[in-house]
């Protein structure tokens, strides 16, 4: 299949040239704000790959996870609850189970990060696009992302009054509503926009214990408030509120392959590569509310630009999961509760756009403060580990960490054709972390009960130089070094503190990168390509402790770890009613010095683990599939009699095998699949609306999103699966004002 994926992309180039002179419409103009000011995609050397919000809305797609099928090398992993969903990029990302580690990919939501994931948008209703940024971010954005970037960007209020509403109906009674106002409230002085969303589905995993629940459904609601006060010519002011509310039962695995004679083989359902379904007594629900208040002031000082950014997050998140796959109950209390608070601001200054020297320069301050408590209940009964008798778990956690930094970027326009841009952050971090773990003993051995109270300190430099040279007038190529940085977490797993060092070190990325950023045949057809290397010093990962009951999670600095590609990204207007468009990457991840790493479950010496340690120097990455691929085209149909033209489009995804577990379990592996979505309908000519019909996986291929193991209970692999995990249909309107 590797092959394949090159030849879709090198027929889309090849179709491409042979419509030269074919009289079609130019491609848009993509604006982005990747280093802090609005400009054109071309003009960026930086490797981004850019998803509007239109795109998301035609393609049906609302939510993180989604992005993975359209972004190659962007990959997503759910949790138990919110709060443990992660983003890898170029095979990257924070795989933790500790809440109190940094992200190594970044997400910021109209300039305010997050410091986790469930406080960023878990819908893309009234998103207007998707910037995913590659490569080490620290220079311009808060906190620092020593992998990537996500930036988003919603919309603001508008000066002239629009409504608009969308709403889908799918498969499993898949349904999105959607609806926003947005206008002027005091004319020339006050601008104001409200969207409201709705997010159902039933669940996808069926159970077969009688009376027993379903599982992986969604059910969430949201909104955004947006209030823009034009002060006077110079200054303006935006007071945004977010809204999110999200109850599920998740994320429950469906029985794969499993130990035989053990409790999962004898008292669980359906077992296979291909299983759905589940047979539990038991339930996993989650619940999450997040609420975001941001204040955002710009002040124009002449021609430049002073901007100040205050904001407030406040998220509680529960899970509780309980459903373990077989008949008895192994858990009857396995409950986590989490309170989050977030509070940051910037202050920034831009200069003007035109100039010898550019430049962007910043402080930064960032607070978070996480309390933590999880709640366990073993029945010895339940894990087949004893006739009768329990083993409980009480943890308590809190941690405060605080950020400051200075930061700024400047471009020296040195020729016409050439810039030098030199960018540098200075960082201090600090944080404590208390926690206290109470254990009352079964017949088990098992982490001793104890009390932390300890705290931390770092401070560390991190800078990028880029050089760009335009070799035509469309045309640019670029190369780039970064010596990125995040900053040390703390251990705040649940098997308490003797698992593991209190602390970790800072993670150190440095990255190499050339590119070429162009646009050809009168702006037809755009090429955008990128290849890199980056190596990371003391990279933080979550590891587990082989055969250890209670399970025994514990973070530490998994040594050092390389990462090297080829992203391709091309988009083609082959005729005014055909466009194409595809993007590849090619990532190969790895460890690349660790030789102590911890032995994955039922691991022999003839396997390599000796005295509970193997080498897994050179070994894969978790969830960082070498080859991925994305390709769509899209034909519109014209109906001259109509004031609607029709359209199809088709849209084809690949993805490699990968390695979910970072141990690399062998039993852990999900295989290659590729994947066909068709879309057909109407579309108004002045975009007022648009009426399609859907089906998602044409072919019925089946996939899932990540497979892991308990050995304890002998399941030594269980599936989590996507919506898409099989055909699904639907249909969607939008309506615009």
């Amino acid at each position: 299949m590797k092959p394949t994926c090159l030849s879709f992309l090198l027929a889309a180039l090849h179709l491409t040239l042979l419509s030269a002179t074919t009289q079609a419409q130019q491609l848009e103009e993509v604006v982005v704000t990747a280093q802090k000011r609005s400009e054109s995609l071309q003009d960026v050397a930086i490797s981004i790959a850019v998803v509007s919000g239109a795109e998301l809305a035609a393609l049906n797609k609302t939510q993180i996870a989604d992005l993975t099928r359209l972004v190659p090398g962007f990959t997503f992993s759910e949790g138990t609850s919110d709060a443990g969903r992660n983003i890898q990029i170029r095979g990257i990302g924070t795989n933790s189970f500790s809440r109190s580690v940094d992200l190594s990919v970044g997400t910021v939501v109209d300039n305010v990060a997050s410091g986790s994931l469930s406080g960023s948008v878990l819908d893309f209703s009234d998103v207007q696009r998707v910037e995913v940024l590659r490569g080490p971010q620290g220079m311009l954005f808060g906190k620092n992302s020593s992998a990537g970037l996500l930036n988003i960007t919603t919309h603001n209020p508008t000066p002239e009054l629009a409504t608009g509403f969308r709403t889908s109906y799918g498969s499993n009674n898949l349904v999105n509503l959607y609806g926003y106002a947005s206008g002027p409230l005091v004319e020339d002085s006050l601008l104001g926009r409200i969207s409201m969303y709705s997010n159902t589905m039933d669940p996808i995993i069926d159970n077969e214990y009688p009376g027993g629940d379903d599982f992986n459904d969604r059910d969430e609601w949201g909104g955004r408030a947006k209030l823009r006060w034009l002060v006077s010519e110079n200054l303006d002011a935006q007071l945004a509120y977010t809204h999110i509310k999200r109850d599920h039962t998740c994320c429950v695995a469906a029985l794969r392959q499993v130990i035989a004679g053990s409790v999962a083989a004898r008292e669980g359902g359906a077992v296979g590569p291909k299983n759905d379904n589940v047979t539990d007594n038991d339930t996993s629900e989650g619940d999450t509310k997040v609420d975001i208040f941001s204040l955002e002031l710009n002040h124009a000082l002449d021609d430049f630009m002073l901007t100040s950014i205050s904001a407030y997050t406040n998220e509680n998140v529960y899970g509780a999961a309980r459903a373990d796959d077989y008949t008895r109950t192994a858990l009857p209390l396995n409950d986590s509760f989490e309170k989050y608070e977030q509070y940051t601001q910037e202050l920034r200054l831009t200069s003007p756009a035109e100039g010898k020297v550019t430049y962007v320069a910043g402080l930064y301050y960032f607070y978070k403060k996480i309390d933590r408590s999880f709640d366990r209940l073993i029945d010895l009964y339940g894990i087949d580990q004893a006739a009768s008798g329990a083993l409980s778990v009480i943890n308590d956690s809190k941690t405060d960490s605080e950020s400051l930094a200075g930061f700024g970027q400047a471009t020296w326009h040195f020729t016409d054709r050439s810039r030098l841009s030199l960018g540098g952050r200075y960082n201090f971090d600090q944080l404590g972390h208390q926690q206290t773990v109470s254990a009352f003993p079964g017949t088990l051995p098992e982490a001793p009960p104890g009390s932390i109270d300890e705290k931390d300190h770092d401070q560390a430099g991190s800078w990028r130089v880029m050089l760009e040279h335009d070799i035509a007038v469309d045309a640019m190529v670029y190369a780039s070094y970064a010596k990125g940085y995040k900053g040390p977490g703390s251990n705040s797993l649940t098997s308490g503190p003797t698992s593991g060092d209190v602390f970790v070190d800072p993670e150190i990325p440095s990255s190499y990168e050339i590119g070429l950023k162009s646009q050809w045949l009168d702006n037809r057809l755009r090429v955008n390509a990128a290849a890199y290397y980056s190596t990371f010093e003391d990279f933080q990962a979550s590891a587990q402790v082989p055969g250890a009951f209670p399970p025994i999670f514990f973070l530490t600095n998994a040594g050092e770890l390389e990462t090297r590609g080829v992203e391709l990204e091309v988009n083609a207007q082959l005729s005014e009613s055909f466009s194409l468009q595809g993007s590849l990457a090619y990532t190969d991840a790895t460890f690349s010095d660790w030789p102590d790493a911890p032995c994955y479950a039922r691991q022999s010496e003839a396997q390599g683990c000796v005295d509970g340690t193997q080498d897994l120097s050179g070994a894969s990455l978790p969830n960082s599939p070498k080859w991925s691929t994305y390709l769509a085209g899209t034909y519109y149909i014209p109906i001259p009699s109509m004031p609607f033209d029709g359209f199809t489009s088709l849209n084809f995804f690949y993805r490699d095998e990968v390695q979910f577990d970072t141990a690399n379990n062998p039993l852990l592996v999900g295989d290659p699949y590729n994947t066909f979505d068709l879309y057909t309908g109407i579309s108004a000519r002045n975009g007022r609306y648009r009426v399609q019909f859907y089906v998602q996986n044409l072919f019925d291929q089946f996939y899932v999103a990540s497979i892991g193991g308990q050995e304890v209970v002998g399941v030594e692999a269980a599936q989590i699966l996507p919506y898409t995990y099989k055909r699904r249909f639907g249909v969607s309107v939008q309506m615009d004002w």
